[in-house]
C-alpha cells in the first residue's frame, strides 16, 4: 500500500512537473511574444522590433563606405531591402543612396503591419524625406549661386573692359587736348 501511494505520489509528481513545463512553455511565448512587422507572421528574427532597433543603433555609428559594402551583400528578401533602407539612413549618406532608400521603403513599407509602418514613418522615412528635400534645395541655390558668380564675374570682366577703353579714350582725349593745346601755344608764338 505503501509503495502504491509512493507511485500515485511519484506519477502524480511527474505530471505536475510536465503541466508546468507546459504551462510555462505556452506561457513564455506570450511574454516575449514578438511583434510582427510583416503583415504575413513570421516566426524568425525578422518580427521582433527589438531586433530591428537594435540592428539600427548597432548601424548607427559605421561610415558610410562600410555600410554601402553591406548594401551590396544583402538581397532583394523583405528584410534585406528594410536592412538596406536603414543602413541608409547614416549623416554621412550620399543624396542618390538616401534616394534609393526612399524608393526601398516604397517597395517594403506596404508589407509592414499598420504600427511599424507608422512607426517608421515618423522616426525614419517623413525625416529621411525632409533632409532630401533640403538637400535639392541646398543643390538647386548653390547651382543658381554658381550661374549668379559667373554672370557676376562675366560682368566684371565687362566693366573692367570698358574701364580700360574708357582710360584709352581718355589719353586719346588728353593727347588731342596736348597736341590742341600746343598748336594754339605755336599759333600765338608765330603772331609774336
Amino acid at each position: 500500500m505503501k509503495l502504491n501511494f509512493l507511485f500515485v505520489s511519484l506519477l502524480f509528481l511527474i505530471s505536475s512537473c510536465e503541466l508546468l513545463q507546459t504551462n510555462q512553455t505556452v506561457s513564455q511565448p506570450k511574454n516575449t511574444q514578438t511583434y510582427c512587422i510583416w503583415k504575413v507572421k513570421h516566426t524568425n528574427i525578422d518580427c521582433d522590433i527589438h531586433y530591428w532597433l537594435g540592428y539600427w543603433a548597432d548601424i548607427e555609428s559605421i561610415d558610410w563606405p562600410e555600410r554601402k559594402a553591406k548594401i551590396d551583400t544583402l538581397g532583394e528578401t523583405d528584410a534585406d531591402i528594410l536592412k538596406k533602407v536603414l543602413l541608409s539612413q547614416g549623416k554621412s549618406t550620399p543624396y542618390q543612396n538616401r534616394l534609393r532608400a526612399q524608393m526601398w521603403a516604397d517597395v517594403v513599407f506596404p508589407k509592414l503591419n499598420d504600427g511599424m509602418r507608422e512607426f517608421l514613418k515618423v522616426a525614419l522615412y517623413t525625416p529621411s524625406q525632409s533632409l532630401l528635400e533640403l538637400e535639392s534645395a541646398l543643390v538647386t541655390l548653390s547651382k543658381i549661386n554658381t550661374q549668379k558668380v559667373a554672370s557676376i564675374e562675366e560682368w566684371r570682366l565687362r566693366l573692367e573692359q570698358q574701364k580700360l577703353k574708357l582710360e584709352e579714350q581718355q589719353n586719346q582725349i588728353e593727347q588731342l587736348l596736348n597736341i590742341e593745346a600746343s598748336m594754339l601755344k605755336n599759333g600765338q608764338e608765330d603772331k609774336q
